[in-house]
C-alpha cells in the first residue's frame, strides 16, 4: 500500500468525524498511521478520537509519541491535561502543569486548576490522608498569594467540591475556603438581587442541571410537581442538557410550571433567573455540576436552600438554610453546616413508587448468599475493603456484585485494589455492566442482602431497591451522607433493622441476612416492601411539611 492509500483512510476518517462517527474515525486513521508512521497531523487526529471514544491511554501514548517527535501545542496540552485528568493520573498531571509551556502562558487559572486536582480514587487511608492535607495546605496558600482575576465564562475553573465528599472527613472549612477563593477571583460572583415579589403566591425556583432521569430528578421532582399551587407559584431552571429527558418533558407540558432553560453565558443566567423574582431560589444539589455551582454565589432571593440532592454543606455564605430531616440528623449537627440546618418531620422528597414491568417470583426473590452493593464506585473507601474480605472468609459461598463506573479507569482501579487487599477471595468479586433500571431494581431483588458504602452511602438506590425489599446492611457516622438509609428505615417504621457501628457487625449482620432460609428471606423481603409502600414512597405529609417550612420562613 502507498501515501496514496494512507491519503485516502485520512480523509475518510476525517468525514467519519464530521459525522460524529469516532469509532469508524478511529479504524481509517490506525489504518492511515500504519501506512504512515511518522506523520504528525494523523497522530494528532488519531488522539482526538481515542478520547472521544473515551480510550484515554492510547489517547496519552499518542499525544507523547507526538510531543517525542517535537511537536508541542495548546491543543496538545489541553488534550493531555484532558486525558490525564480522565486517567486520574493526579500526580502526573500536576507535574505535566508544572513543567509544560503552555501552561505557563495560557492562563494564570492554571495555577488554581493545578492545585484544585483532586483524585476520584484512593489506594489506601495513607494516600487519601496525604492528598487531602497537600489539597489543604495549597488551599492556604492559593488564598494567602492568589491575586488572579478570571471569568466564567472565559476561564471556568471546575469546583473540588463534589470529589471532596467521599470520605469520612467533615468538609466544612475546606469549603468556606474555596467559596472565598472563588469570590476572589470571579468578582461577577458577588451580586446580590433580592426583588419584592408583589404577587399573592409565593414564587419558589428550583435551579439544578439534573431535573431529568437522574437522582437529583427522581428526588426531587415528585415536590416540584406536589407543592400547593393555590400557595406557591413553582419555576424550574434546568439546563439544555435535560432537554431529551422524560421529566423535561412532564414539565414542559405542565401549564402550572415555568419550565426555563437557561443559556450558556453566565451573566444572562442569572439574568434571566434574577427577572422571575423569587422569593424562595431552591438549589437541590450544590457541586455536581460546574456552571449551576457558581449560580449559587448568587443571591437571587431572600431564602435560598439547598438540601441533600448531595448531603454535605456548602461553606457558602448565599445559601440560608439546608433542608435535611429530624431521621437523619444527629443531636449535634449544626455545627457541619455553614447553612441554618431546618428539619423536616419526614425525609424532604416525594418519591415515587418504582415499578417493573415483570415481577420477579419467589425462586428469584430467595436466592442465598448474593451481596450486592450497588453504589457508584468512588464511593467504595479502603476501610470496605475489610468488609467485602471478611464477608468472603466469613461466607465460603459469597459472591459479591458491584456494578462498573461509566469510566473504565475507575472499575479497574477498584478491581485492582481489591486484587491486592483480597488476593484468596477476590475471583467471587464480580463486576456488572452498566444496566437498564428496570434490570437492575430485579437484580436488588435477586440479591440477597444490599450494603451500603461507608460513609457516603446509598439514596436513591435504596428507594428504588426497597421495590422488593431486600435489606440493606449500613453502618452509619456522624455525617449526614451516611445516614440516608438509616432515615430510610425510621420512616418505614422497620422493627430492628440492619444498622450497625462497627465492621464486624457490619459483617455479622450481612452474613445473617445472606443465609437466610427461604421462608424467613422471603417474609423479610415483604415486609420491607411493604412497609416502603406504606410510609416511603410517595409520602403526602412529607409535602405539606415542607410547605409548612417554606411559609413560616416568609
Amino acid at each position: 500500500m502507498s501515501e496514496t492509500d494512507a491519503k485516502k483512510f485520512f480523509l475518510e476518517a476525517i468525514e467519519h468525524y464530521k459525522e460524529k462517527d469516532f469509532f469508524l474515525a478511529e479504524e481509517k486513521f490506525e489504518k492511515a498511521i500504519e501506512l504512515n508512521p511518522n506523520r504528525i497531523s494523523i497522530l494528532e487526529n488519531l488522539a482526538i478520537v481515542y478520547f472521544e471514544n473515551n480510550k484515554y491511554l492510547k489517547c496519552e501514548d499518542t499525544l507523547n509519541k507526538i510531543i517525542d517527535f517535537g511537536k508541542d501545542s495548546k491543543q496538545i496540552f489541553i488534550l493531555k491535561f484532558r486525558a490525564l485528568k480522565k486517567l486520574d493520573k493526579i500526580k502526573e498531571l500536576k507535574l505535566y502543569i508544572n513543567d509544560n509551556f503552555y501552561s505557563k502562558n495560557l492562563s494564570p487559572k492554571y495555577k488554581i486548576i493545578k492545585d484544585f486536582l483532586y483524585p476520584l480514587f484512593f489506594q489506601d487511608q495513607n494516600d487519601l490522608d496525604k492528598t487531602r492535607k497537600e489539597f489543604s495546605n495549597s488551599l492556604n496558600e492559593l488564598i494567602k498569594e492568589s491575586d488572579i482575576k478570571l471569568t466564567l465564562d472565559k476561564d471556568t475553573i471546575n469546583p473540588p467540591i463534589f470529589y471532596l465528599s467521599y470520605d469520612q472527613y467533615e468538609n466544612i472549612e475546606l469549603n468556606k475556603k474555596i467559596v472565598d477563593l472563588y469570590r476572589k477571583t470571579y468578582p461577577e460572583l458577588n451580586q446580590s438581587f433580592v426583588k419584592k415579589n408583589n404577587n399573592e403566591k409565593i414564587k419558589i425556583g428550583f435551579i439544578s442541571e439534573f431535573f431529568s432521569n437522574h437522582t437529583i430528578g427522581k428526588l426531587y421532582h415528585g415536590i416540584i410537581f406536589k407543592l400547593d399551587q393555590s400557595k406557591f407559584e413553582v419555576s424550574v431552571f434546568h439546563s439544555k442538557n435535560t432537554k431529551k429527558s422524560m421529566l423535561f418533558d412532564n414539565f414542559k407540558n405542565t401549564l402550572n410550571i415555568k419550565n426555563i432553560i437557561l443559556p450558556s453565558k453566565f451573566q444572562e443566567k442569572i439574568d434571566i433567573i434574577n427577572k422571575e423574582k423569587l422569593d424562595i431560589a431552591f438549589f437541590p444539589d450544590i457541586g455536581m455540576s460546574t456552571e449551576f455551582y457558581f449560580l449559587s454565589y448568587i443571591r437571587f432571593a431572600k431564602a435560598q436552600f439547598t438540601s441533600w440532592g448531595h448531603p454535605i454543606t456548602t461553606g457558602n455564605d448565599s445559601i440560608d438554610y439546608f433542608l435535611s430531616s429530624k431521621l437523619l440528623e444527629t443531636e449535634n449537627a449544626q455545627k457541619r453546616f455553614s447553612e441554618q440546618l431546618i428539619l423536616s418531620d419526614y425525609l424532604p422528597m416525594y418519591f415515587y413508587t418504582p415499578t417493573s414491568p415483570k415481577t420477579l417470583i419467589d425462586k428469584q426473590l430467595s436466592i442465598k448468599n448474593k451481596y450486592f452493593c450497588s453504589q457508584n464506585l468512588i464511593k467504595v473507601h479502603p476501610h470496605f475493603d475489610e468488609v467485602i474480605s471478611k464477608i468472603l472468609k466469613e461466607d465460603k459461598k459469597a459472591e459479591v456484585i458491584f456494578i462498573k463506573d461509566a469510566d473504565e479507569i475507575i472499575s479497574k482501579k477498584l478491581f485492582n485494589r481489591f486484587k491486592k487487599n483480597i488476593p484468596s477471595n477476590y475471583e467471587r468479586i464480580t463486576f456488572l455492566n452498566k444496566m437498564s433500571l428496570e434490570n437492575y431494581i430485579k437484580l436488588c431483588g435477586r440479591s440477597s442482602v444490599l450494603l451500603d458504602t461507608l460513609y457516603f452511602g446509598a439514596g436513591n438506590s435504596f428507594h428504588e431497591s426497597m421495590l422488593y425489599g431486600t435489606p440493606t446492611v449500613s453502618m452509619p457516622s456522624e455525617n449526614l451522607k451516611s445516614r440516608i438509609v438509616l432515615g430510610a428505615y425510621k420512616q418505614m417504621k422497620i422493627n430492628d433493622p440492619p444498622i450497625v457501628t462497627c465492621i464486624d457487625d457490619y459483617v455479622q449482620k450481612a452474613v445473617e441476612i445472606a443465609n437466610l432460609d427461604e421462608k424467613k428471606m422471603l417474609e423479610t423481603k415483604r415486609y420491607y416492601s411493604e412497609n416502603a409502600k406504606l410510609f416511603l414512597f410517595e409520602n403526602d405529609e412529607a409535602i405539606k411539611d415542607l410547605e409548612r417550612i417554606f411559609l413560616k420562613l416568609l
